[in-house]
């Protein structure tokens, strides 16, 4: 069927579509956002696994484009009359999206400011946030009308940013307790500049597990905002 040349529409209409313009695709703007922060988790991943310098650029990459997706969905948003979903949730979900982006680039910054090369815990840590954040692009994806299933994703968007605070702190843990002191003292009394650097490097990759464990709990704000919105609108 050939649409009508927009000249030959009835003036009403022409003038109800100025006034009204048609309800943006919500749905398919945060499945965008979530698909972004899942490739930029991925992108970390393969980072904290290299522990390659140039590794860092895909991941820098990918937090600027979810900033424009994010500003491209606010716009959006904001120039909307109706939306299928409250205008607050949907806000929520892409500000909580974008917030996970942020620590995601912190974390990469200080990684390169400090000089640390990824260990273990941080490799573990982001795969638990690339499980959560699998879940989370799930259940954006099966939020439609009639559809089911953001519920259960949203909770296991919340166990996995159970598991990022637990390995958060066996981490400390395991860095504060002492035996890698009794290592370092093995040999002798080690010297003031080795107790120094030891201390330094202990500080260095607690603020880059700090700054997953931050994105973890931004990742159980967005899976809570999921679970809302399922809630209210799942089966409708």
């Amino acid at each position: 069927m050939t649409p009508v040349p927009t000249s030959e529409r009835p003036w009403w209409r022409r003038l109800w579509q100025q006034l009204v313009p048609p309800t943006p695709d919500f749905h398919a703007l945060l499945e965008a956002q979530a698909d972004n922060l899942r490739a930029t988790v991925a992108a970390l991943a393969d980072y904290m696994q290299s522990g390659e310098p140039a590794m860092a650029e895909p991941v820098q990459r990918l937090v600027e484009q979810g900033h424009r997706l994010r500003d491209r969905n606010l716009d959006q948003l904001y120039r909307s009359f109706v939306t299928p979903i409250d205008r607050e949730d949907i806000y929520t979900l892409a500000m909580s999206i974008d917030h996970i982006l942020d620590y995601l680039k912190n974390t990469v910054r200080e990684v390169e400011v400090l000089q640390i090369t990824p260990d273990d815990w941080m490799c573990r840590m982001t795969a638990e946030l690339g499980e959560g954040v699998a879940s989370l692009a799930l259940g954006l994806a099966r939020f439609r009308p009639g559809a089911s299933g953001g519920v259960a994703r949203s909770v296991q968007t919340r166990s996995a940013e159970r598991q990022v605070e637990d390995l958060y702190r066996d981490a400390l843990e395991e860095m504060f307790s002492g035996e890698e002191y009794r290592q370092l003292t093995r040999d002798g009394e080690p010297s003031v500049s080795a107790c120094l650097d030891f201390v330094v490097s202990r500080i260095k990759r607690r603020e880059v597990y700090r700054h997953l464990s931050n994105a973890a709990d931004r990742l159980a704000r967005a899976g809570e905002a999921l679970r809302d919105i399922s809630i209210k609108y799942e089966g409708d």
